[in-house]
């Protein structure tokens, strides 16, 4: 699965969750610059896993995975970890 589609899925969860009207730089603070709390985050990452899964690719962000992301960027290098280490079919947690 290429970057550019993993980072497209989570711009576009940010913008439906968050109601957005431009996608957010992947420098923007989730809490600070987009007013996003956990429980926005846990929301947005489990609409991209979701999209994943379409895409038979199942990933899950654990409890660390997810206190570690501040920003746009860091949740897409967490996802861009947990969708490389995907076993084909199978759970990357």
């Amino acid at each position: 699965m290429e970057r550019e589609e993993i980072d497209g899925l989570l711009v576009m969860q940010l913008q439906e969750v968050l109601a957005l009207d431009t996608p957010p730089a992947l420098d923007a603070r989730l809490s600070e610059d987009l007013r996003a709390d956990s429980l926005d985050l846990v929301e947005v990452i489990e609409g991209v896993e979701r999209a994943l899964a379409v895409r038979d690719v199942t990933v899950r962000l654990d409890d660390d995975a997810l206190r570690a992301i501040t920003t746009v960027g860091d949740a897409a290098d967490a996802l861009r970890r947990a969708v490389r280490d995907a076993p084909k079919g199978g759970v990357r947690r």
